[in-house]
C-alpha cells in the first residue's frame, strides 16, 4: 500500500500543480493513508461493509428482573452480554440481539414471558430460566415449538432425565450435581455423621438435599430430623426456622437456599448466633455464593463448606481474566457463578452459530452443533453429556473465608472432576 501511495504522489507532482490542486492532493493522500492504516483498499470503493449480512439472530432471554431471584437474573444477563460484546454481537454472519422478558417467580409469569418472546418477538432461540419449576413448566411448550433452548440456571433433574428434550440443553448444572459429592465429602473426609437438612421447600431444595442424603447415608451418615423446610419464597420472619436447628444433637447442617432466601436466613442465624453452635455449616454453593456474601458481609458463616461448579478464587487464566473483565465492565460488580453461566451460555450460542455458518432453519442440526460445543470456561472444562444434554463439570469444595482483597468469598480446598448427572 505504501508503494502505491508513493507512486501516486510522484505522478501528480511530476505533472505540476498549483496551490489549490496541491491542497486537494494533500487531502487525497491523507485519506489514502488512513485507508491503508485500517487495512483497506483505496481502489475498492467505500460502499462495502464489514458487518454481518445475514438475518438477525434473536435470543429470547427469559430471566427474573424482579422478585427473589432478580440479582441472579441480572448476573446471567450481564454474563451473556459480556460474551456477545466480545465478539461484536455477531456470529455465523448474523447480528445477535437479546430480547428480554421478566421470568419473575410464579410459573404463570414465566409461561407468559416465554410465549411473549416466542410468539410476539419471533425469537430464534430461548435462553434463561433461574427457577426449576419455571424451567420444568415451560418444557412441553418449548419442545412442542421445537424451539432451541439453553437453560442458563434452573437445575431441575427431570430435564436431564425423563423430560429430556432434543431442543433443550443446559449450560448450568442439574440439582443433583453440586450436592452429590458433598455427601461423600462430609461423611468420609470430614467424619461428620449426624447432619440436619435445611432447605427451601420447592423443587431445587428437595432435589439438592436428596442428592446429598444419597451419598451421605451410603457413607455411614445419619440424617437427624426433623428437616427444616422453609416456604419458597420466604418473605416472612426466618426466626422459627433458624430456631428449629437442633444444635445440641447434630454435627452440623446441610443447606440449600439461594438469593434473598439465603440472605434473610443467614442474617437471622447470625443475629441469633445459631450457626456458631454447630461444628459444620455445609450446603450447595448457592447458599453462600458471591451474591449472598455481598449482601450479608459480616453475617457470613466463616468456614462454611459448600459444593459448586465455580469459585471466584479459582486460579486459572480463564477465570481470572473473566473476573477482572467482568468487574471492569460492570462498574466494580463482583462476578458470581450466575454471571459465569450467562457467559458460557452466550459462548455456546456463538460457537454453534459459527459451526452452522448461521444456518439455523434445520433446528435439529443447530442443536447438534450445540451438543458438540466444548471449551475452557472460567469454571474449567466445559462439555455436554450426550446422554443428558447437561454439562459435565468439576464440582469444587469451597470454604468461606475473608480475603483482604476480595472480601467475603469462597476458597477452593478440594474438587471432584468430571461429575455427570446419572440421567435416571
Amino acid at each position: 500500500m505504501a508503494d502505491q501511495l508513493e507512486r501516486y504522489l510522484k505522478s501528480k507532482l511530476s505533472d505540476g500543480v498549483d496551490r489549490r490542486d496541491f491542497l486537494k492532493l494533500g487531502l487525497t493522500a491523507t485519506g489514502m493513508a488512513a485507508v491503508a492504516a485500517c487495512g483497506g483498499n483505496p481502489t475498492s470503493g467505500s460502499s462495502g461493509s464489514s458487518g454481518p449480512t445475514g438475518p438477525e439472530f434473536k435470543v429470547g432471554a427469559v430471566l427474573p428482573e424482579s422478585g427473589v431471584y432478580a440479582e441472579l437474573g441480572k448476573s446471567i444477563t450481564n454474563g451473556m452480554q459480556m460474551y456477545f460484546d466480545s465478539v461484536a454481537n455477531q456470529a455465523g454472519n448474523r447480528k445477535i440481539t437479546m430480547v428480554s422478558a421478566d421470568e419473575q417467580t410464579a410459573l404463570a409469569s414465566a409461561v407468559a414471558a416465554t410465549k411473549k418472546v416466542v410468539e410476539q418477538d419471533s425469537v430464534d432461540m430461548v435462553a434463561g430460566y433461574v427457577s426449576s419449576p419455571n424451567a420444568a413448566g415451560n418444557r412441553d411448550y418449548l419442545d412442542g415449538q421445537k424451539m432451541p433452548t439453553l437453560i442458563a440456571n434452573a437445575g431441575v433433574n427431570s430435564l436431564s432425565r425423563a423430560a429430556k428434550s432434543p431442543f433443550i440443553y443446559r449450560t448450568s448444572f442439574s440439582n443433583w450435581q453440586p450436592s452429590h459429592p458433598m455427601g461423600t465429602y462430609v461423611a468420609e473426609k470430614l467424619g461428620k455423621k449426624k447432619i440436619q437438612l435445611v432447605y427451601a421447600k420447592y423443587g431445587a431444595g428437595l432435589e439438592s438435599v436428596a442428592a446429598f442424603k444419597e451419598t451421605f447415608t451410603a457413607a455411614g451418615g445419619t440424617i437427624v430430623g426433623p428437616d427444616v423446610a422453609t416456604p419458597f419464597p420466604n418473605n416472612g420472619d426466618q426466626t422459627p426456622f433458624v430456631q428449629a436447628i437442633n444444635t445440641g444433637e447434630i454435627d452440623g447442617i446441610y443447606c440449600f437456599m439461594s438469593g434473598t432466601d439465603a440472605v434473610s436466613f443467614l442474617k437471622k442465624a447470625a443475629e441469633l448466633g445459631t450457626l456458631k453452635k454447630v461444628d459444620l455449616v455445609s450446603g450447595s454453593g448457592f447458599f453462600v455464593e458471591q451474591d449472598v456474601l455481598a449482601a450479608i458481609t459480616d453475617a457470613a458463616p466463616l468456614g462454611a463448606l459448600t459444593g459448586l461448579h465455580w469459585a471466584l478464587t479459582l486460579d486459572t487464566k480463564e477465570n481470572q481474566d473473566f473476573v477482572s473483565k467482568y468487574s471492569k465492565k460492570f462498574a466494580g460488580r463482583q462476578a458470581d457463578v450466575f454471571a459465569v453461566q450467562g457467559f458460557d451460555t452466550a459462548r455456546v450460542i456463538v460457537d454453534a452459530l459459527n459451526a452452522v455458518k448461521g444456518k439455523t432453519d434445520d433446528k435439529l442440526n443447530f442443536m447438534k452443533a450445540i451438543s458438540h460445543v466444548a471449551f475452557q470456561s472460567p469454571r474449567g472444562d466445559f462439555k455436554f453429556d450426550p446422554n443428558t444434554n447437561n454439562v459435565v463439570q468439576t464440582i469444587y469444595i469451597r470454604k468461606v473465608v475473608h480475603n483482604s482483597k476480595l472480601g467475603w468469598t469462597n476458597q477452593v480446598i478440594d474438587h471432584y472432576p468430571g461429575v455427570a448427572d446419572p440421567g435416571k
